[in-house]
């Protein structure tokens, strides 16, 4: 869709279908469909609604004339703003944690991580082993330290790991992020749980600068793991071979889709199924 057809979208409607819109258009990256949307509604004063959601910024500034806000308005705004998103944060970080330690049961494998890995098809993806999904969305490797215990209450025979972009993307360095690997992988060792280490995915072209640092920290994970005897599993080689995460395998350069899911399970699944006929 070429502007106008977006124009015409937004003239023609309250409130826009973001997800009929980007897949009218998927060669197009998400946020820049979107960026495209808020600049030709703000040229033509128009009032459409860009989605259904409604967002904090929204609900904090709705009552607030579009330029006249003093400083302590803005103020309280970014304060309100950093309560909900931190507040948010915590508590799911806080139950989902308590939930995953509460209703575990024993399983054969864990698939731990960050979003990445919370919403990968594991499930229907992968058959004949009892699995745990215990991604998080945004999650750290310093809280994946933290809540390594929901790992381990699953007894599994073999836990798969992927982490580091949320600590990039934060300011974490390299190094603090092997520290955080380092130790995590230790409290595995001791417990006996084979651990295979899944390369950190490069992210794509809004994320590029980012990509230098996740070819630093793959390269001292593959060192960890040459160390420990845990497994190191280049994903990036069949998701990333040229170093970037490509668009056809994702929208937001970041998260993947079930193209770039069915490319790890096409690695992993076979590693899987000879890993669990010898165990």
């Amino acid at each position: 869709m070429d502007k106008n057809d977006l124009l015409i979208e937004l003239e023609q409607n309250q409130c826009l279908d973001l997800i009929k819109l980007y897949q009218a258009n998927p060669s197009q990256h998400f946020y820049t469909l979107v960026e495209q949307l808020y600049t030709l509604r703000d040229e033509h004063e128009l009032t459409t609604r860009i989605s259904r959601f409604k967002t904090d910024v929204e609900k904090l500034t709705q009552s607030l004339n579009d330029f006249n806000v003093a400083p302590e308005q803005f103020k309280q705004i970014a304060q309100s703003l950093d309560l909900n998103q931190r507040t948010q944060k915590v508590i799911r970080f806080m139950q989902t944690q308590d939930n995953h330690i509460a209703f575990a049961k024993p399983v054969d494998l864990v698939m731990y991580g960050d979003s990445i890995t919370e919403w990968g098809p594991w499930h229907d993806g992968i058959q004949g082993v009892t699995l745990a999904n215990r991604g998080l969305s945004g999650d750290t490797t310093d809280g994946m330290k933290y809540r390594i215990e929901s790992t381990t209450v699953c007894q599994p025979k073999l836990i798969c790991m992927m982490a580091g972009i949320n600590d990039l993307s934060q300011g974490y360095s390299v190094d603090e992020i092997m520290e955080n690997y380092s130790q995590m992988l230790n409290y595995w060792h001791q417990r006996d749980i084979e651990v295979w280490v899944q390369s950190t995915l490069f992210v794509g072209q809004r994320l590029n600068e980012l990509n230098p640092l996740v070819a630093q920290l793959n390269q001292g994970l593959i060192k960890l793991c040459n160390n420990t005897g845990a497994k190191y599993i280049d994903l990036n080689a069949v998701i990333c071979p040229e170093g970037f995460l490509p668009l056809t395998c994702s929208a937001d350069d970041l998260h993947l889709n079930s193209y770039a899911y069915g490319k790890w399970l096409s690695l992993l699944t076979p590693m899987l199924d000879d890993y669990f006929k010898h165990v």
